[in-house]
């Protein structure tokens, strides 16, 4: 009798599921005949890991919400990691496949990245995407000539082919900051600015036994040093010294020898107004232009945040010009970039394109200036699409400094210049070594490390 009741209630149910489930649908009250399709709600979702600079992870929680309105089905994990530590991390995990998919870096960690193989070399599609937007600089550091046969980046290697490794982020350089409280006009020409140098030097301020320069306040300082490569690089422009050759790719042409005019400039004209006799590091004037106390220093954009902590009313300008053989010649500085590239190792290599694709999109730059407040490395006619930064002063400024800026040669070489380099201006600054000879002994100091030497 059990059996016979349990056996009627199993039928019941049947015959209830079935009038709920397999039937017609226009049969359903609560349908009403239409038709449901489940198909959108159970697509697979893949998921991307992404290593940016961004501690509070406000930025890229912003970020990725917007990417989700484009990509709804791409899961992605932000991971705060910084720039300069992404590469190494990325280093020990190998083709394991268990790193980021995406990460970012700096401009000079491209070539060693390449070497590393950690480095997707991104589609034509993606390059074509980016040629009318990115910022010219941007993309010339983040191409790169590279013959993956014989692991070279020379440009004549048999098998180099030129391809973009990464998108440009955000773009940078350095610029002549002055205190607006000291200045009303910024010189223009580095004769006005070092001329304007020595009254200030030898001016004696109310109630002070010493001149300006006797008690270390230079009119103009930098925020690094004096035998700063990177910041040297105006000066060297202007007497036409780039390092690697006329592309600065060509690791056999480091062309020390043709730093000797900016050398002879620098000690004669440019070390007695900034330091007197002092060494090159003598004189810290970061500390001085966050007091007010000098008018001028060469920074870029990592400063602000410092100087503007300090309450100093300051603007920056394009570097002056310097007159060279009865030319007035333009001071031309490096540029560098942020950024974010495609681990080659990546699981999941399709949609972590689509990711870094989508940082150069109008959205993802307007919110990297709104959280970060860097300057998107947008071609500068495109900028009007990012709310806020065209009233910006201090980075519309340095946009200019950028219209007459080279790229940061990105060639692993480079890591063998600023050694020899530096010692090179110390040689010159401190201790008294000619031009000449310093050059010579530089070149060779480049060669011997890189393996050139004979």
């Amino acid at each position: 009798m059990k059996k016979l009741l349990l056996t009627v209630v199993v039928l019941f149910g049947a015959l209830t599921l079935f009038a709920c489930a397999g039937g017609d649908p226009a049969d359903d009250p609560q349908n009403l005949g239409e038709r449901i399709d489940f198909s959108e709600t159970f697509v697979q979702r893949s998921r991307i890991r992404v290593w940016i600079d961004d501690e509070r992870g406000e930025y890229m929680q912003a970020v990725i919400a917007e990417f989700n309105k484009v990509y709804p089905n791409i899961v992605v994990e932000h991971q705060h990691m910084g720039s300069v530590d992404a590469r190494e991390l990325l280093k020990t995990f190998g083709p394991s496949g268990n790193g980021a998919d995406v990460f970012q870096f700096p401009h000079d960690h491209l070539a060693q990245a390449i070497l590393e193989d950690l480095i997707l070399p991104l589609p034509t599609a993606t390059a074509n995407l980016l040629a009318p937007r990115a910022h010219e600089l941007g993309l010339s550091i983040a191409s790169v000539y590279y013959d993956e046969v014989n692991r070279s980046f020379d440009p004549n290697s048999p098998n180099a082919v030129e391809r973009l490794y990464a998108v440009p982020m955000s773009i940078e350089s350095i610029g002549l900051f002055y205190n607006t409280d000291l200045i009303d006009t910024p010189a223009t020409t580095f004769e006005d600015l070092l001329a304007a140098a020595d009254v200030w030097n030898a001016t004696i301020e109310d109630g002070q036994p010493l001149t300006n320069a006797q008690r270390s306040l230079y009119y103009l300082g930098t925020s690094s040093h004096w035998a700063d490569s990177y910041f040297m690089q105006p000066f060297y422009s202007a007497f036409g010294f780039f390092p690697f050759g006329p592309e600065l790719n060509d690791p056999s042409a480091v062309g020390f020898e043709n730093a000797e005019d900016a050398l002879t400039w620098m000690v004669t004209q440019l070390k007695p107004r900034v330091t007197g006799t002092g060494a090159h590091n003598s004189v810290g004037a970061g500390a001085n232009f966050e007091a007010g106390r000098i008018p001028y220093i060469i920074g870029g954009p990592w400063n602000h945040q410092a100087y503007r902590n300090a309450g100093v009313n300051y603007q920056v300008a394009p570097m002056p010009s310097i007159n060279v053989d009865g030319v007035d010649t333009p001071t031309r500085t490096f540029a560098g970039a942020m950024m974010a590239a495609v681990y080659k190792y990546s699981k999941n290599t399709e949609d972590a394109i689509k990711f870094v694709e989508f940082l150069n999109s109008d959205i993802a730059m307007e919110l990297m200036y709104e959280y970060q407040g860097k300057l998107p490395a947008l071609h500068a006619d495109l900028l009007d699409n990012i709310a806020g930064v065209n009233e910006d002063q201090l980075l519309m400024q340095m946009a200019v400094q950028l219209e007459t800026s080279v790229p940061m040669p990105t060639i692993p070489q480079v890591t063998y210049y600023w050694g020899p380099g530096e010692t090179m201006i110390v040689d010159v600054w401190n201790n008294q070594i000619d031009p000449a000879v310093a050059v010579v002994t530089a070149e060779n100091s480049y060669r011997a490390r890189v393996g050139l030497a004979g």
